[in-house]
């Protein structure tokens, strides 16, 4: 019986969260498509996790496809709805919690967005990252997705006029009914408040929706829905391949410190291989593909991004014939042909996918909707199998700002034979 849909907004927060209950032995699904079929529901089932794919759609489009997801889930039973959200806040947070409560209406949503365990908490309301407000923070200056707000109500308010309550840790959830929907706000400061507020929900019966990021699911799974049966874990490989089409100043650190201290061997895409839709299926393109896959075959850390050089992206936005929004979206795809010829290739590789987006991406083009989450290599850093045409391929998805400088070293450390 399923006890808990979850809706997340890109890929990679759908399976670092849905992690969290199959790593107890809790079955978890993990759906790609932003719709549900019961019928690719197994009966064993206890936690669904849907992708919307939402988080580069505008407000309206964001807002429709999680109260589909929403509405399916009550007409279906489920008695959890935990919509997650981003620990940086960025993407539709409020038109997407706006969906949520129109489609089951009569319930607030707690929402408790700190990862107190990576600095990042809420205090009276304001979102830091690291101590400094979230807007000065880089997620601030991201280039695709920049917040500029840290006052949570504001940054709510920006998409939807629901009603907005902050409670500091100290302010009790009370069991009063309101009929109209609201969102609480829930100061996190540390993982005990998350538990402290867990611990009030099931106490009054009132969990019913909630909102926040990995680590909210981490605490439902442990405290709420815990079985603790065997679970499975990841298989070493030859080499580790990173796929890498975040543009975060974050993961860009990580780059150079396994270029300069652990032997990765690192290309950028020109402009060209990210952005022609066409490039891949010209001689040219070819032989760049047959050059990666020699280079993996003879390398075992290898590293392919997307940073480029600010001469290129000052020239590229001054063409009035190319868009810089389409290249969020072409970025993914160049991955994608590129990790797909070293699938059908069969390289022993593990394959790290840096940027929700680039995993999307590749399971798009090779026409992938489910991925089954298999352990945590590291905290938030997900290993998941994925099956295609034949092929059986390990991947590792890392959301674009997470994790220290050396995170790529200690995983090939961890992953590689």
């Amino acid at each position: 019986m399923v006890r808990m849909l979850i809706i997340a907004d890109d890929i990679t927060g759908a399976l670092d969260t849905g992690i969290q209950f199959a790593k107890r032995g809790i079955r978890t699904q993990v759906f790609t498509e932003g719709k549900l079929d019961g019928n690719d529901v197994k009966t064993d089932t206890e936690i669904i996790v849907v992708d919307s794919e939402s988080r580069p759609m505008s407000a309206k489009d964001s807002y429709e496809v999680v109260y589909s997801i929403a509405d399916w889930a009550l007409k279906n039973g489920i008695g959890i709805i935990f919509k997650k959200t981003d620990s940086a806040l960025r993407g539709n947070i409020g038109s997407e919690l706006q969906a949520v409560a129109d489609a089951i209406k009569g319930f607030p949503i707690y929402f408790l967005p700190g990862h107190p365990e990576i600095g990042r908490i809420t205090k009276g309301g304001v979102h830091y990252i690291s101590g400094e407000l979230l807007e000065d923070s880089v997620f601030g200056k991201d280039p695709f997705d920049p917040v500029t707000k840290s006052y949570i109500p504001d940054i709510i308010k920006d998409q939807s006029d629901i009603s907005v309550i902050c409670k500091s840790v100290e302010e009790p959830i009370t069991d009063k009914m309101n009929p109209m929907s609201e969102i609480i706000v829930c100061d996190t400061q540390t993982v005990r408040d998350i538990d402290h507020r867990l611990d009030e929900l099931v106490k009054m019966n009132g969990l019913k929706l909630i909102a926040g990021c990995a680590v909210l699911g981490e605490r439902l799974a442990e405290k709420v829905l815990c079985n603790s049966k065997e679970v499975s874990s990841y298989e070493k490989t030859d080499g580790l391949y990173v796929a890498c089409g975040s543009l975060n100043k974050i993961t860009l650190r990580q780059l150079e410190y396994a270029e300069r201290n652990d032997s990765f061997i690192r290309r950028r895409l020109t402009m060209e291989q990210k952005y022609d839709t066409n490039y891949y299926n010209t001689s040219e393109g070819k032989k760049f593909l047959e050059e990666i896959i020699n280079m993996c075959k003879t390398n075992k850390k290898v590293i392919v991004d997307s940073f480029d050089t600010e001469e290129n992206i000052v020239n590229f936005v001054a063409d009035k014939s190319k868009n810089i929004d389409e290249l969020r979206t072409r970025i993914p795809q160049a991955h994608g042909h590129i990790v797909k010829a070293l699938a059908e290739e069969k390289v022993d590789l593990t394959i790290l996918m840096s940027g929700g987006d680039t995993l999307m991406g590749y399971m798009k083009l090779v026409g992938c909707t489910q991925i089954e989450p298999v352990c945590e290599i590291e905290p938030g850093l997900v290993v998941s199998k994925l099956i295609w045409n034949g092929y059986n391929q390990q991947i590792i998805s890392k959301s674009g700002g997470f994790g220290t400088e050396d995170i790529l070293c200690r995983i090939a450390l961890k992953i590689m034979k």
